[in-house]
């Protein structure tokens, strides 16, 4: 059994081929092979295959606080994203099922460097005078 479906590289191909900027896709991942590491290594691939404008860069090794911490992640398995600068964008866990089209059109939203927000919500963002951690959780129930 493939490790993507057919419908999940349609998917992927349909969505991503024909991005306008370059994205870089870093996995961050322990360095123990699993099921799982091996299922979120092989999206990662069908996705970085979809577009020559897409790079993945693996990092499967032994947690390092201090390397974590400096690119802004709190725990493995994490998906930073980088267009032509860093956004601080991370996702945790595999984007699979019903979470792989919102992670496909985030890869687009970098790489058209926009952010999908309306121009009042980027206004008002502009009037925060902290800095804001935000974490957006998703689940399939």
């Amino acid at each position: 059994m493939p490790a993507t479906s057919t419908c999940e590289r349609e998917l992927i191909r349909a969505t991503l081929n024909d991005l306008s900027g370059t994205v870089t896709l870093r996995s961050y991942t322990s360095d123990v092979d699993s099921t799982y590491s091996r299922a979120e290594r092989a999206l990662l691939e069908a996705i970085a295959a979809a577009s020559p404008k897409i790079s993945l860069e693996i990092l499967a090794d032994r947690w390092n606080g201090a390397r974590e911490r400096d690119v802004g992640i709190a725990r493995t398995p994490a998906i930073v994203l980088l267009g032509d600068r860093d956004y601080g964008l991370r996702y945790y866990g595999l984007p699979d099922g019903y979470e792989l089209p919102a992670f496909l059109g985030t890869i687009r939203a970098v790489a058209e460097r926009r952010s999908g927000l309306s121009s009042a919500s980027v206004e008002r963002l502009r009037t925060l005078t902290v800095p804001c951690h935000l974490e957006v959780f998703a689940s399939p129930t």
